[in-house]
This record gives C-alpha cells, sequence and structure tokens, in this order.
C-alpha cells in the first residue's frame, strides 16, 4: 500500500519545529529559559515569521515551549497531560465508531501495564519499608470493605498504585505508569459489578503479600492475575456494553481504576 505523500508545507513545518529544538539543545537552555522573540528566532533560524509562528504553536502543544502572555516565550516543562489527553481522545473517538466494540487501543494500553508493572513489582520486591507494607495493607482494608458494599474506591487505588511505585526512584518511570493509569480511568464508565470490584480489591491483597515476602516472582504473577482479570472483564463486557465514553470530569472521576 502506497503511502499519502507528504505536502511540502508539512515538511517545513517539521522542519522549523525541529530547529527550534535544536536551539533549545544547542544553547542549553533548560525549562523555564526564555527564547528570542519570535521574529527574532525566525531571523537566526532562517524562516518566515509565518512558519515561526505555526512551529511554535505546534511545540506549544506538545509542551516543547510554554507561552506566556504579556510576557514572552519559554523553554516548556516536559509533562504526560499532552501524550494523556491525545490517547485518551482517540479511544474515545474509536469507540463512537463502533460502540459495540471495545476500544482496540485501550485494551492494548491495559496489555502494555501488564508488561510493563509486573516486571516493576518483581524488582521492587524487597524494597518496602515496614511502614510501606502497613500502608498497602490499609489501603487494601479500605478497597475491601468498600467492596463488599458495592462501592467503588478510586482514591484508595490511587494511592495504592502511587505508593507500589515510588521506592523505584525513576520519576519518568512514574509520570509514565501514572499516565497510563489516567487514561484508562478517564475513558471508562461502566461501574463494575460487586464482584469484579471484590476480586480486584483481593488482587491487590494477593499482591502486597507478595511483596510483604520479598518474593518478586510471586508479585509479578499476581499483578499479571490481576491485569487478566481486568482484560477479561473488557471482553466480557465490550460487545454488549459501550465500556467508554467522554466524561463530563475526568480528574473527579469515581470509577474504579485497574
Amino acid at each position: 500500500m502506497t503511502r499519502p505523500a507528504v505536502s511540502r508545507r508539512a515538511l517545513l513545518h517539521q522542519s522549523t519545529q525541529d530547529r527550534v529544538k535544536q536551539f533549545i539543545i544547542d544553547n542549553a537552555l533548560q525549562p523555564g529559559d526564555p527564547l528570542p522573540p519570535e521574529g527574532e528566532l525566525a531571523r537566526q533560524l532562517g524562516v518566515s515569521r509565518p512558519s515561526m509562528r505555526e512551529a511554535m504553536r505546534a511545540l506549544q502543544t506538545i509542551g516543547v515551549v510554554e507561552a506566556r502572555h504579556g510576557v514572552g516565550t519559554f523553554v516548556g516543562t516536559f509533562s504526560f497531560e499532552a501524550f494523556t489527553s491525545a490517547l485518551e481522545f482517540q479511544i474515545t473517538i474509536e469507540q463512537r465508531q463502533d460502540d459495540q466494540a471495545i476500544a482496540r487501543e485501550l485494551h492494548e494500553l491495559v496489555a502494555i501495564r501488564e508488561v510493563l508493572e509486573s516486571a516493576v513489582v518483581a524488582r521492587l520486591a524487597g524494597s518496602y519499608s515496614e511502614d510501606d507494607i502497613a500502608e498497602l495493607y490499609g489501603l487494601t482494608e479500605e478497597m475491601e470493605r468498600a467492596a463488599a458494599k458495592g462501592e467503588l474506591f478510586a482514591e484508595q487505588d490511587l494511592l495504592f498504585h502511587q505508593l507500589l511505585y515510588r521506592p523505584a526512584g525513576n520519576r519518568l518511570l512514574l509520570r509514565m505508569l501514572e499516565s497510563f493509569w489516567t487514561i484508562s480511568d478517564r475513558v471508562r464508565q461502566v461501574t463494575p459489578s460487586p464482584e469484579y470490584l471484590q476480586q480486584t480489591a483481593r488482587d491487590h491483597r494477593v499482591l502486597v503479600d507478595a511483596l510483604a515476602a520479598g518474593d518478586g516472582p510471586a508479585a509479578s504473577e499476581a499483578m499479571r492475575v490481576h491485569f487478566s482479570g481486568i482484560l477479561r472483564w473488557f471482553d466480557e463486557r465490550g460487545e454488549n456494553h459501550g465500556l467508554i465514553g467522554y466524561p463530563d470530569a475526568p480528574a473527579e472521576s469515581s470509577e474504579v481504576r485497574p
């Protein structure tokens, strides 16, 4: 299959963005550092003002630069929010095109999480303090009490996952996992059954038991089983129920998060 030809304008647009990024690298600019005024930067890079304006808008969208009204343009601070929002939107669009099937991207996203998080907990087993384990058990107990009443436990699940990967000491990893987790939460609308909630809470306890014992393989297997249950739930419910939609207030969604 022949790919559609890339327009000259698109190539110029990408080239200008690449020049701006290279300018930032060559000048050792850090997040928050100011960039030259748009006209001056266009002159230095040998591009037109319209091309520079268009490139800066695109770079602002993905967080490479930050425009401050009345102040100027600065090197942006890295964030996964642009990625999160874009993938969330794509999943929502796909679901609306075919509301009888679960969005492929959401299913694949959970599968990626299974592979990545199973490996991470295996490596972290044995690195948790007694206080960490006690806090994880405490959150698990709160989940179990909520599940027994058929109630969701989004807040506890968020805190659980944040604590779970904190010992890694890898900020990029933590932000990436939280981004994946946020997408899963934002796009799912269907409330799981009480049985599913109870099983999810049990899955968390089995995982903490393995971590408390310092058993990496058992922790990895517990995480794998947990995500397998999520994928199975998707498959069983996806055919007859729309699983996702564009929430009115995603940041405060009360749905359970895997």
